[in-house]
């Protein structure tokens, strides 16, 4: 009897630790319904994620991209604040992490802001120097310098 019990406690504990969720499970919850295009949905999951993993550098990128999604969708200045916010934080939990510096340096191209996407897409060539884009990352860094020589 008592090995029964011991038996039904450890399956027990074993289920119920189950169905918590872990940020890896929640980012990819979040990254089915991104795909979908369902950015606030995908946002929740990327965000609840977050708070288990309070450092991932992934689960900021995440919601950075999710945000730049829906900008796009909507053209709402405050998304585009809150990816950039995003973006930053995921550079401040992980300063090797390259992706958010391309991605950084994407939203600050993009928005007209040359300049300042420079040294991010510098910092992420040295990073990942075999980077699958860079000869076009490379001349994004050129254009950005030459709007510096411009001013």
């Amino acid at each position: 009897m008592k090995r029964f019990i011991y038996i039904a406690t450890i399956l027990f504990l074993l289920l119920s630790c189950s169905e918590k969720k872990t940020s890896t499970v929640l980012f990819k919850e979040g990254k089915e319904l991104f795909n979908q295009q369902k950015y606030n949905e995908a946002i929740a999951k990327f965000t609840e994620g977050i708070e288990l993993s309070p450092n991932s550098a992934v689960g900021y990128n995440l919601i950075g991209m999710a945000y730049r999604f829906k900008y796009n969708a909507v053209r709402d200045p405050s998304l585009r604040e809150k990816e950039i916010d995003a973006f930053k934080k995921a550079l401040e939990c992980d300063t090797m992490y390259w992706v958010a510096y391309i991605n950084l340096g994407s939203t600050y191209y993009y928005s007209g802001k040359k300049k300042e996407a420079v040294p991010l897409f510098e910092k992420a060539l040295i990073l990942n120097p075999e980077h699958h884009e860079k000869e076009e990352i490379e001349k994004m860094i050129d254009e950005g310098k030459s709007v510096e020589q411009g001013e």
